[in-house]
């Protein structure tokens, strides 16, 4: 909070600063002017918060001063002093809504109440305009929901935009950002987006979808489209890493939703041409092809003869979709799910070989966040890879040694999988299966259970997030203790400890 000391006598301007303990009052700069000229001018530059004035002054006396003072500065709390007190200061004041009048010569004691007193009422100024701010801000973003929704009255509609104080009977145009990296605080980035597209005469209202993506309205007023391109592009300067698409231009409230369904369409060539940063809907209507579901039939066949072929595949299926039909991102990512959870089906113990995942779902939380289709390619490419190094690996082994280890994978979560129920499984006696499998393996079926949940825990402690027991009973362990002491006996670290290591 700043304090403006105007007042053509050095002394009482200097005793004021100097006998008064401001930062208990909140004030952590005080400013000071010999006559109102001076006054007006640093009034202007720092727009401080209470002005202190003198009305008797050279140049400029405090009255007349405080008249432009309400012009230049309507939020600044006004104090007078004066060693002339009569009636027609007095109404002065009152009529420049002073929040008080000191007579001079000052009393410390005095001027302590007045400040204090000032202070309070700025403070409850500030707090009612962030209230109304915050409802205002929050008004404005449920408007852009029920605009883009288009599934809403109109009668709705135009009562809620009266509400919030919305033009209607406008031209208008969504637009839709996405940040790869969110912005410290979310409502701080949308009010600086609005406050942008305002400073460029577009009325903006907008509203955080998630995951980094914000939409924005404009009423355009009498701006041009062409205008607001321009305008993005300058917006692109100062955010250096958002993509912006814009959406197309239409004349009513009712419209808006097909406005900000361009708009998607348009950001979806992102997925494509991530080199591109702004995305304009007439140049961008290709993105609307669909995958035939014989791609996924020629994805089973070579992963049934010809897995070494995958990762190639998977190249020119991505390269095919980038050149030519640009089929959504949603539609690509549905595809890849697909054919990574039949890896995954396949040879469950793939899993062990690829960090980050534990589960098909975790597969599918990283596919679809994918911002573009280079990323995604190279995830899936590295789900084949992992499969076919599986493949190899277990080819060493018989068709029942790969049996019960593809049977420990898919059922390794439970608590009472053992020797006999796997035995059952096979229909074996335990005692001959166990030799079998120690003989190809060098390790007994009971021991191989606990290195893999050993190894899968290993991954799920590693990610800070994952709570212990939790780690615990996705690995089959009975307890969070008795997890812990066989974690130990294998790694000679506590699991607390091991996550100490990796973070």
């Amino acid at each position: 909070m700043q304090i403006l000391i105007a007042d053509d006598d050095d002394y009482t301007r200097e005793g004021l600063i100097e006998s008064v303990e401001w930062s208990q009052y909140g004030i952590l700069s005080v400013l000071e002017a010999r006559d109102g000229a001076e006054a007006l001018r640093l009034a202007a530059k720092y727009k401080p918060e209470i002005v202190l004035t003198d009305i008797r002054m050279p140049k400029l006396n405090g009255i007349a001063f405080a008249e432009k003072l309400g012009e230049i500065c309507p939020d600044s709390k006004l104090l007078f002093m004066s060693g002339y007190l009569d009636v027609e200061y007095l109404k002065s004041a009152i009529k420049l809504s002073a929040v008080d009048y000191i007579e001079k010569p000052i009393k410390i004691s005095e001027i302590k109440t007045a400040i204090a007193k000032t202070v309070q009422s700025v403070e409850k100024s500030h707090k009612l305009e962030n209230d109304l701010s915050t409802k205002r801000s929050l008004q404005y973003q449920k408007l852009t929901r029920l605009l883009i929704e288009g599934d809403h009255e109109i009668e709705e509609i135009l009562k809620f935009c009266q509400e919030a104080g919305y033009p209607v009977n406008s031209g208008y145009m969504c637009l839709l950002i996405v940040c790869p990296t969110l912005p410290e605080s979310e409502n701080a980035f949308l009010e600086e987006i609005n406050a942008f597209w305002r400073g460029q005469s577009a009325f903006s209202i907008g509203e955080n979808l998630g995951k980094g993506r914000f939409i924005f309205v404009l009423e355009l007023g009498k701006t041009k489209p062409e205008r607001i391109e321009t305008a993005a592009k300058l917006l692109l300067k100062s955010f250096d890493e958002i993509y912006l698409a814009t959406g197309s231009k239409v004349n009513d409230l009712s419209g808006i939703s097909d406005s900000y369904q361009t708009a998607q369409r348009a950001m979806e060539y992102s997925f494509y041409h991530p080199d591109v940063r702004l995305y304009r809907y007439q140049d961008c209507q290709e993105v609307t092809a669909g995958i035939s579901p014989e791609l996924f039939v020629e994805f089973y066949r070579l992963l049934k003869t010809e897995p070494g072929s995958l990762a190639g595949w998977v190249k020119s299926i991505c390269g095919n979709f980038t050149e030519g039909s640009h089929p959504s991102k949603e539609q690509v990512s549905a595809l890849f799910s697909s054919i990574c959870g039949a890896m995954l089906q396949e040879i469950s113990s793939v899993i062990a070989r690829i960090d980050r995942i534990c589960t098909v779902h975790d597969v599918e939380a990283i596919i679809s966040e994918c911002r573009t289709i280079a990323e995604l390619q190279e995830f899936v490419i590295h789900i084949c890879s992992a499969y076919c190094a599986e493949v190899e690996s277990t080819s060493q082994y018989s068709r029942l040694v790969s049996g019960v280890i593809n049977y420990i994978s898919a059922n390794f979560s439970k608590v009472d999988l053992d020797l006999p129920e796997i035995a059952h499984h096979m229909h074996l006696s335990s005692p001959h299966l166990n030799m079998l499998f120690k003989q190809e393996t060098g390790t007994t079926i009971n021991q191989y259970i606990r290195d893999y949940r050993i190894e899968l825990a290993k991954k799920l402690i590693s990610n800070e997030y994952n709570k212990m027991n939790v780690i615990s009973e996705l690995c089959g362990f009975s307890s969070a203790s008795y997890f812990a002491k066989v974690f130990r006996t294998c790694t000679t670290l506590t699991p607390v400890e091991y996550r100490r290591m990796k973070l």
